[in-house]
């Protein structure tokens, strides 16, 4: 098993533990990834174009209806990647089910330390497969805004604007 650690404070809250597992599914590859927290989300509570993951905060162990959900909120979209945040363990019966259907199943502490603990979710973290570098769409950025992204946003746009100015300089000046 390997932890992948986070610089987060000690997680206290279920959108503490939403925002841990976004970042640390984002160092994984899935660059776009967001917590979908504050509206209805089918259950979703990490998203991105390559995967799909639950988070559970407190409760006992996360059981067989818990998969379901989440295997039934990938709906059509089979390509995406399944994972389920926990911090509390799995059942056997899930385990089962989740490494039947190739569900990730992670553990994290309230220091956002995050445990691979099935075949599926050793793949899930060496990144997505066949992994492309393409420019975020306007609806990623609009999300990574309104999320812990912002920085990111920022400098996209003071590039954007760098390049302006260089250009106004070549031309006009």
């Amino acid at each position: 098993m390997f932890n992948w650690v986070t610089d987060m404070d000690y997680i206290t809250t279920a959108h503490q533990a939403e925002l841990n597992a976004s970042k640390v599914t984002r160092t994984w590859g899935y660059i776009d990834a967001v917590a979908t927290t504050g509206g209805s989300d089918g259950g979703i509570e990490v998203s991105s174009r390559r995967a799909l993951a639950q988070v559970k905060w407190r409760g006992g162990v996360a059981g067989r209806p818990d998969f379901q959900r989440l295997y039934g909120a990938q709906g059509a979209e089979t390509a995406k990647a399944l994972l389920l945040f926990v911090a509390s363990g799995y059942s056997k019966q899930a385990v089962d089910y989740a490494n039947q259907v190739g569900i990730g199943l992670f553990t994290y502490d309230p220091t956002g330390a995050v445990t691979a603990l099935n075949a599926a979710a050793r793949g899930i973290s060496k990144g997505p497969a066949n992994a492309s570098i393409s420019l975020p769409t306007t609806a990623v950025l609009s999300e990574w805004v309104k999320g812990d992204g912002w920085f990111i946003a920022l400098m996209l746009f003071a590039i954007v604007l760098l390049g302006c100015l260089v250009l106004y300089a070549h031309y006009i000046v």
